[in-house]
Formats: C-alpha cells, sequence, structure tokens
C-alpha cells in the first residue's frame, strides 16, 4: 500500500531536487571548513575527555575525572564516545586527535540528521517535501547546531526514526540493531525507542513483532541497562541552567501537521511513522523540554515539510506552487525568524569562531602548565566545570564538582577536604596585577595558564587580622567597578560575526569584566583558608561562595553563557552587589561574617542563578 501523502502526481520535481542538492551543499561545504577549527559546544570537554578514557583503558564504567576523590559511576551510553576513542587512536591519540575526531563524527550526525529528515519528507511528500524539510532543518540554528554539534543525545532523534520505520516495515532484524543503538548511545535512548516500539506494535497489533523486537533489543542493550540499575542512586536528574530558543519557523509549520496527520491516520490510516516519530521522544519534553524542542526538528522539518507540500498541491495552481516553493525555501535558509545558520556556519567556516563555547587552546595551555609543575594528582576546583572536562582531554585530571549533574554523589565527597589542598582555576589572566601581588605576599602560588584563566594553589594560611583588610578591599574595588560597568552577557547582533575588530572589542571586554569577578573569588579563597584552622565548617561554606563568585564569572564573561542572565535578572544582581559590599565592610572590624553579609551573600547567589 501506498505511504504518500501527496497526489502521486504531485510527488516529482526536479527542479526540487536540484534546488536541495544545492542547499545541503552549501551547509556541508561550511561544516567541512569548519574541520579545522570545529565548533566546540560546552559539552565537548567531557564527552571528549570519556571518550579519551575508553580509547586508553578499552572500558571506563566508573568516572574519576568528576566529583574527585571519589568519582561516580559512569552512566553516559558508550557507543559514540567509543567511535571517538578509536578514531582519535588511529588519528594519533594525542588529546587534538580526539578533539579531531570528535569533529568529524560531529559533521556525520548532522549529514545523517539531514539524510532522515530529507529521505522521510520525501517518502511521505515527494521531491517538494524533501526540500521544504532540508531547508527548515539546515536554515535555522536552532535546528541544526543541536546536530552539528555532535552532542550524544542528537543520535537518540536520528537512529530511533530508523528502529521504528525498520518495525513498522517488519524488518526488525534492522529494527532491533537501530534500538539497540539508540539505547547505547545516550541514557535516554532507552525510553525513547522503547516507547517508541511499543506504540508501534499497539499500533499495528503486530504482538509477535514487538515481542522479538523488544526482548531481543533489552537482551542486547541489557549489560547497559543494568549497569544504570546498579547505580540508580546516583542519578538524580538534577540539570544545570540552560538557554536557548527554538526553530519557531519550522514549529509554525509542524504543528498544523501533527493535527493533519492525526486527521489523514484516522481517515486514511496513514502517516503513522510520522507521528510516532514525534511522540517517541516525549519524556524528554518532562526532562529537558528545551533539548525536546531543539532536537525534535528532524522530525518536526519532515512533518513540515510534508504537510506544506500538501497544502500546496491541494489549494494552489501550478505556478504559485513554483513561488511558493521558492519563497519558504529563501525564508527558511535566509531569515527563518531565528539566527539563521549561515552567518554561524560562515563565521567559523572563515576561522572566526564566534561563539566560542570551550576554547581548545586555552584548556591545551593550562594541560602545559599542569604537567610542567606536576600538579596532575591534585583535585582540581574549576571556577567553569566543562572547561576543566577541556583540559582533562589533553591531561587527565580529577575535578571536586563535575560535568552532567544528574549523576553525583548525594554527599560532596570532597566537602572537608582543606582549601590548601585543591588546585584552582580562576578566571583571571596569570599577570593579573592582583594575581602577582597575592603571589609576592606569598597567599597563593601563581603556577601559570592560558590568556583568561590560571591555575593557583595556597602555599600556607594567613591569619585573619592580615588577610581580612585584603578582602575588602577588594570586595570595595571589584563590586565598585562592575556597578559601574559590567554589562549581561547577551548574544551580540548577527551581524558582528563578519565583523573581526568588533568580536575582538567584545571578547576583550567580557574577560575584563569576567577577571574582575575571578579577583573577588581568588581573595574569597584565600579568606576561606586563612579561617580554615579555627572554623573548618565556616572554610567549607567559603569555598562554596568562592565557587559562586566563579559560576558568576563564568555567566557574564565566557561565551557559553551567553542569554543566561537578562537584563532584569543582571539589575537584580547589581542591587543585591550593593547590598552584598555594604555587609562586607564588617570584616574590617571582625574575624568572621556577619549574619547580615551571610543572608546578603544567599540572596545575591540565588536570585542570580
Amino acid at each position: 500500500m501506498s505511504v504518500s501523502l501527496v497526489p502521486h502526481g504531485e510527488r516529482e520535481s526536479q527542479g526540487a531536487r536540484r534546488a536541495l542538492v544545492l542547499v545541503v551543499a552549501l551547509h556541508l561545504v561550511l561544516l567541512l571548513l569548519m574541520l579545522r577549527d570545529y565548533f566546540a559546544d560546552n559539552d565537548l570537554g567531557y564527552h571528549i575527555s570519556l571518550a579519551r578514557q575508553y580509547a586508553e583503558n578499552g572500558v571506563y564504567w566508573w568516572d574519576y575525572l568528576n566529583w574527585a576523590p571519589t568519582g561516580r559511576p559512569n552512566l553516559q551510553g558508550p557507543a559514540l564516545h567509543y567511535a571517538i576513542g578509536f578514531l582519535g587512536r588511529v588519528m594519533g591519540g594525542d588529546g587534538w586527535a580526539y578533539i579531531h575526531a570528535f569533529s568529524i563524527l560531529a559533521v556525520a550526525q548532522w549529514a545523517a540528521a539531514v539524510f532522515t529528515t530529507v529521505y522521510f519528507a520525501r517518502r511521505f511528500g515527494g521531491d517538494r517535501a524533501a526540500l521544504f524539510a532540508g531547508a527548515l532543518f539546515t536554515g535555522s540554528v536552532m535546528s541544526a547546531a543541536p546536530f552539528f554539534v555532535g552532542v550524544p543525545s542528537g543520535w537518540i532523534f536520528i537512529l530511533s526514526a530508523w528502529a521504528i520505520h525498520f518495525f513498522l516495515e517488519k524488518r526488525y532484524v534492522r529494527a532491533i540493531l537501530f534500538g539497540t543503538l539508540t539505547t547505547y548511545v545516550h541514557l535516554g535512548g532507552a525510553p525513547v525507542i522503547g516507547l517508541g516500539i511499543l506504540l508501534a506494535g499497539l499500533a499495528t497489533r503486530r504482538w509477535k513483532g514487538l515481542i522479538l523486537t523488544g526482548g531481543v533489543t533489552v537482551l542486547l542493550s541489557s549489560p547497559y541497562i543494568l549497569h544504570f540499575l546498579r547505580h540508580l542512586d546516583w542519578y538524580n536528574g538534577q540539570r544545570g541552567h540552560v538557554a536557548g530558543s527554538v526553530a519557531v519557523f519550522t514549529y509554525a509549520l509542524a504543528a498544523p501537521g501533527v493535527l493533519w496527520l492525526a486527521w489523514m491516520l484516522w481517515r486514511r490510516q496513514k502517516g503513522l511513522f510520522l507521528l510516532l516519530w514525534v511522540v517517541a521522544p516525549l519524556a524528554w519534553l518532562f526532562q529537558d523540554s528545551l533539548r525536546f524542542f531543539l532536537q525534535s526538528t528532524v522530525a518536526a522539518s519532515a512533518i513540515a515539510g510534508v504537510f506544506f507540500a500538501w497544502f500546496i498541491a491541494r489549494f494552489t495552481g501550478e505556478e504559485a506552487q513554483h513561488w511558493l516553493t521558492g519563497a519558504l525555501v529563501l525564508v527558511a535558509t535566509l531569515y527563518p525568524f531565528t539566527i539563521p545558520s549561515l552567518p554561524v556556519e560562515t563565521a567559523w567556516a572563515a576561522g572566526q569562531g564566534f561563539p566560542r563555547e570551550l576554547d581548545w587552546n586555552e584548556a591545551e595551555a593550562l594541560a602545559l602548565v599542569v604537567e610542567e609543575d606536576s600538579l596532575q594528582d591534585r583535585i582540581f576546583d574549576p571556577y567553569y566545570d566543562s572547561l576543566n572536562g577541556a583540559l582533562s582531554v589533553f591531561v587527565p585530571v580529577r575535578q571536586r564538582y563535575g560535568h552532567w549533574g544528574e549523576v553525583r554523589p548525594v554527599e560532596d565527597p570532597a566537602e572537608m577536604i582543606s582549601t590548601g589542598e585543591f588546585v584552582y582555576m580562576v578566571p583571571v589572566p596569570p599577570d593579573d596585577s592582583l594575581l602577582v601581588e597575592f603571589d609576592a605576599r606569598g597567599l597563593v602560588i601563581n603556577h601559570g595558564g592560558g590568556r583568561e584563566t590560571s591555575l593557583v594553589t595556597l602555599p600556607a594560611a594567613a591569619g585573619t587580622a592580615a588577610v581580612n583588610p585584603l578582602l575588602v578591599d577588594v570586595i570595595e574595588q571589584e563590586t565598585g567597578w562592575l556597578l559601574e560597568n559590567a554589562v549581561p552577557n547577551l548574544f551580540p547582533p548577527a551581524t558582528m560575526l563578519f565583523n573581526v575588530a568588533e568580536i575582538r572589542a567584545h571578547r576583550e571586554r567580557m574577560a575584563v569584566q569576567k577577571a574582575h569577578v575571578g579577583r573577588i573569588q581568588l581573595a574569597v579563597l584565600v579568606y576561606a583558608f586563612a579561617v580554615e584552622a579555627d572554623n573548618p565548617e565556616l572554610a567549607a561554606g567559603v569555598r562554596r561562595s568562592a565557587r559562586g563568585w566563579g559560576s558568576v564569572a563564568n555567566f557574564i564573561g565566557d561565551e557559553t553563557a551567553m542569554d543566561y542572565i537578562d537584563e532584569a535578572r543582571f539589575e537584580r544582581f547589581r542591587q543585591n552587589l550593593r547590598a552584598f559590599v555594604r555587609e562586607a565592610k564588617v570584616l574590617r572590624t571582625q574575624a568572621l561574617p556577619s549574619p547580615g553579609l551571610d543572608e546578603a551573600t544567599d540572596r545575591l547567589f540565588r536570585e542570580f542563578f
């Protein structure tokens, strides 16, 4: 029986096929040019550092790089990490080899997503539907980037489609293989493929196929599933701060398309696959709604393409179809009501690299310091967990907290370790005047670092009589500068992507304001060490405060955190900063914080994050 939802006479279009090749080729060429310096998402340091451990150890079921000193069970699906590890070893086995291996696989994920979208759009709607779907998916950075960044979850939305498709086609061996791979690629793969195959079996009443596919998939996936279940108490589902938008134009067309598909399924028993493709990942809507909308674009683009192809075939003439086709493709490619992909891809292909969520050169510079000063055996306390993950791509080091907060120990295993035992990654350059001064006074050891980040240890605790006046001076000076000069870390106009001078000036400005917060963090760390001997519990709390200042620095200065804090919240931060500095002055006359200072500090961080 035919699966087409568009009349057969309207399915073929040689012009649409040529236009599709042109659109996809344009984006693909830019992505291939990006391989020299590929887009570095915030998550990549974590994933690539895990991949290196798989490559060097064969298995890596316990993650010792995060939540030191105990580590945690590694509950990440291993499929992509094994692929990166294998390719990285083949390409040379150093940090850059694994980074380039990941980049190649990221382009492959984007290509697989494009092929999947176009294939099913054409299968159900013909050439115009495929063109619409391809243009919608590739045109918006909010739909293309979630796949060309290459993170494991993207593969779920691709592989699950093929597993469901093969099940409906009664090709159960292929359905099992794709379903198993979906499970192994990411922790979220199991509920997605489980729901998808279950609904497909119930809808078609293929009970034997359902039992066979489901049973064998569970059996093949059992080593990973059992590993997760054994360590279920480590999983809390708590996510970090996220920001982003959705592909508005795509969903504006996909929403009526879903309703139309439901009507078609009820009236003509067609369109089941496309609906299952959308419904299967619904668990993500409750766990991570933004991720659901970002990566469901692979299905939404196909549905929107099929719907629009049916709509213009049903309600317009041949000439109008040509005009409407061209208009939609141009809008989807040039201005899809969100940031288009082309400016971002072009900027990266040209070497501008903005926005740069992780700086591999910075991470490599920090790794060289770690090796030169033999810091590998220390526990690191970074101002920004993802940068420590990037450092571990080059030199594996343990960090106090860690990336992917959904899996963590109930109690912080490093809580009672002395302040002086850690290596602190602080957001100030090695030649920062305050860092140099503190080093000269013997308050810290400045090991050096990269362009914007330094590695610091604390050699010996000074007394509060010496530290407190310094701390208050730093707080007053740096908060004064921030209140006068700091601005929210918002995404700049897209036109800046093509202006090298503006990018450089923007980065310098954000680095400067980040460093002013980093100075506060540095002074707070010195104070934590000063009070530790007499009050270790207070010292632990002050270290948490120092981490809070590090996160503030990340949020107002790093490109990975653009748009995390809007103007209204930033204004509240300024108001709370004024209250904080007023209360901090009490430390000039007493050794320990007052209740008022504790309350002002708590409010500042609580309302900022």
